[in-house]
């Protein structure tokens, strides 16, 4: 009997024309199986051989011809050699630049590796050859992104994520480290999605929020950005840089009622929330609603005395006030004025006196909470130079000296 030769094309296969015997058609498909069996089988014993020897090239030129043979392709050896093979690729910086997705590929392979590994007989294995891979994505995606490739790094962190999910791990730092990488790369909408699975696991919230907000925000769709920030404020209503960023497009907007009207409905509905009454002031003080302000600063204090803010901002408010009192009965001065011109800028200059009186307290208090606050410091000293408190005076123009230096 002629013995079966592995020559033949397994493209090119063809009926043969000439009438055989029934048991030579046997022995010819049995002597097909063997060969068909066999080079699967040598090619991933050569894919072995060559990444011991460290030709990951040719390892890798042989392991992917193995997969192509259903029944190499069904072998768990198979699929652990193809990511070790891949893992080593990936630590050869010539051979990484030439198999750009060889991280994935290894990934992939001892996901099939542990597929089709029913008996968990190579799990251990194939846990360590993931965390090899999982470390080495980690490294190229910081390898990534100090160069400047942050889309390319993005990838890289995503899939050191996607490894640790399969062992029910959230790997935040990748998963963050992925979006900061989407935002630089101009990729919004990957951005606001890992950023969007960082708010999911509670990592850097509120902050998320306003990257999300930016995100939007610089890439001209303002409504989602208000979207955003309206969700976020239902879960964190008293966090003041939300309220701050709603605000600040409004104000950008030139929509100074639309914001009147947001912040004052959000008070209303939550009239313990001292920084709401806070950002209702500071937008009636934009607006020129003094009164309003006021009574705004001063509910926010009712709920926290010492709010810093509120007292600042409602002692700044009083002392412009003083200080367009002093420089209106300065513009009434001329030579030689008539007792009522002199009457009326007396009681301009007593009624800006008052209200430097009237922000003391208030400023006083914001020095209390925030004492190296040079603002604060340089707005008392002149209230104190101006209501004769000179030792105060001295004592503060001596701490601002020495803040300066």
């Amino acid at each position: 009997m002629t013995k079966a030769r592995c020559t033949f094309d397994l493209n090119n296969l063809r009926p043969v024309e000439n009438e055989t015997h029934p048991m030579q058609k046997t022995l010819t498909l049995m002597a097909l199986a063997i060969c068909v069996q066999g080079f699967g089988q040598k090619e991933v014993v050569s894919a072995y051989n060559a990444n011991k020897e460290g030709d990951f090239a040719t390892a890798a030129t042989y392991i992917e011809q193995a997969i192509q043979n259903p029944k190499a392709n069904v072998k768990n050896k198979t699929w652990r050699y193809r990511g070790e093979i891949y893992l080593n690729i990936s630590k050869d910086s010539a051979l990484f630049a030439a198999y750009p997705d060889a991280l994935v590929r290894a990934k992939d392979s001892y996901f099939k590796a542990q597929e089709l590994d029913a008996k968990g007989s190579y799990a251990s294995e194939i846990r360590i050859g993931l965390d090899q891979v999982q470390m080495a994505a980690s490294n190229a995606g910081i390898g990534n992104y100090n160069t400047g490739n942050f889309g390319a790094a993005g990838a890289f962190f995503d899939l050191g994520a996607e490894i640790a999910s399969a062992f029910e791990i959230t790997d935040t730092m990748a998963i963050y480290n992925s979006a900061l990488c989407y935002e630089k790369a101009g990729e919004v909408d990957l951005a606001v999605a890992r950023y969007r699975a960082c708010a999911d696991i509670e990592y850097q919230v509120p902050n998320v929020f306003l990257f999300i907000s930016n995100l939007y925000r610089t890439n001209g769709r303002e409504a989602e950005a208000l979207e955003t920030l309206a969700e976020a404020r239902g879960l964190y209503p008293r966090e003041q840089s939300l309220i701050i960023e709603e605000l600040n497009i409004y104000l950008t907007n030139e929509e100074f009622d639309k914001a009147k009207e947001n912040l004052a409905l959000a008070a209303e509905q939550d009239p313990t929330n001292e920084i709401l009454w806070f950002s209702l002031g500071s937008v009636l003080d934009n607006l020129g609603n003094a009164d309003e302000a006021i009574e705004a600063y001063k509910k926010a204090l009712e709920v926290k005395a010492d709010y810093f803010d509120a007292n600042y901002n409602l002692g700044a408010l009083y002392f412009n006030q003083a200080v367009q009192g002093i420089n209106a009965a300065n513009d009434m001065w001329k030579p030689r004025m008539t007792k009522t011109e002199s009457d009326a800028q007396k009681q301009l200059e007593d009624d800006a006196k008052a209200l430097f009186e009237t922000a003391k307290p208030f400023l006083e208090a914001a020095h209390a909470t925030d004492a190296d606050d040079l603002e604060t410091m340089r707005s008392l000293r002149d209230i104190y130079a101006r209501t004769g408190d000179d030792d105060k005076m001295l004592e503060l123009t001596a701490k601002i000296k020495a803040a300066s230096n």
